[in-house]
């Protein structure tokens, strides 16, 4: 499977995990051979306004082939500013950006999984980040929806490739599912 010009083999990710997949894990898990593993979600604005335990989230360990990082935001210009403090500093090798996430603390202030249902800042925020990230491919995870009367993953999926998003991942539940 390729992302952009990542080849991941095998074609499995371990998937971002607030609080879960820090470098020690991504280690650990690394020995049953999954192809791309993804940082702990992490907060553009706490990159971009330099938060001394986000930074630390997003350092890689020595043996990680390739580093990639999830990010949260709600403003197009933040992404945009982190995933290019990220690519400028070389940090990374792939950016993810999280639309999926179905925390109340997230999703309340119109992130995560409740983004996708306002297309004109989900798509300004996936264009930011396409844009800013340069060579590094960017990818979008979501889910189907907020809950089953607002379906979005279709509209998503097609906003992500319009920006140039260099694949999805589609959580294949709703925000009200979990």
């Amino acid at each position: 499977m390729r992302i952009g010009p990542l080849e991941v083999d095998p074609p499995v990710v371990l998937a971002p995990m607030a609080g879960v997949t820090n470098a020690s894990f991504r280690t650990l898990c690394r020995r049953f051979g999954a192809g791309l593993y993804i940082s702990e979600m992490l907060g553009a604005r706490a990159i971009v306004e330099n938060h001394a335990r986000t930074l630390q989230s997003a350092e890689f360990g020595e043996n990680e082939p390739i580093r990639s990082i999830q990010l949260y935001g709600i403003d197009p210009a933040t992404v945009a500013e982190a995933v290019r403090r990220l690519v400028d500093q070389d940090q990374v090798d792939h950016v993810d950006l999280n639309f999926g996430c179905p925390a109340p603390k997230v999703t309340r202030h119109g992130g995560g999984a409740a983004l996708p249902f306002k297309w004109r800042r989900f798509e300004s925020i996936v264009t930011a980040a396409v844009g800013s990230a340069g060579k590094v491919p960017v990818t979008v995870k979501f889910r189907m929806g907020i809950d089953d009367d607002h379906l979005t993953f279709l509209g998503a999926g097609r906003i992500s490739e319009a920006a140039g998003a260099a694949a999805v991942a589609l959580h294949a539940r709703t925000a009200e599912q979990l």
